[in-house]
């Protein structure tokens, strides 16, 4: 027997549910794995607390539930792609560009180009303090994209990243 709810309240719950990075996920699978043969093998019988293992089986499954994707319907695939693009869209607004944010200098020292940060133009830009506020506006949006997209795409471990939204170069000089 199948409910049908057509209150969207799976989706919503899909959407909010915590995925694990994939490093975290595959260490987790791993000690997952381990803890299993602990307790099922006939060679750790002797050795180790076989109870104590399978516990700790138990709990280490019951982890990896919580935080493994989920197989989604192609509804909720375009539900979290239109989020997450709506999402980037207002946490990109104000963000720094990378010469505002990590401004560098080059000097010319026996025959090669040597690169250095320019501390004076961060001081001069206020990049710290405009970078510390721009992220306490928007971390509950990059959390929250960070999350769709290791749901959307868990196997890729760059899929949140934000800095490939970061503006390349705005006019300041």
């Amino acid at each position: 027997m199948e409910v049908i709810v057509r209150t969207g309240s799976i989706l919503k719950k899909q959407i909010e549910k915590e995925i694990a990075k994939p490093v975290a996920f595959s260490r987790l699978k791993k000690m997952t794995e381990q803890e299993t043969s602990k307790a099922t093998e006939k060679w750790y019988r002797n050795r180790i607390d076989v109870v104590e293992a399978a516990k700790n089986a138990r709990q280490f499954r019951k982890n990896l539930d919580k935080i493994s994707p989920e197989t989604l319907s192609s509804a909720a695939k375009d539900m979290m792609w239109r989020k997450a693009k709506a999402l980037k869209d207002e946490f990109t607004v104000g963000m720094l560009s990378k010469e505002e944010l990590h401004p560098v200098k080059g000097f010319f020292e026996n025959g090669t180009t040597k690169w250095t940060i320019d501390e004076s133009k961060i001081n001069a830009l206020h990049s710290v303090e405009r970078n510390l506020a721009w992220y306490k506006k928007n971390d509950a949006k990059i959390r929250e994209f960070k999350n769709l997209m290791r749901h959307l795409c868990p196997q890729d471990p760059n899929a949140g990243d934000i800095e490939r939204f970061r503006p390349k170069l705005r006019g300041i000089r």
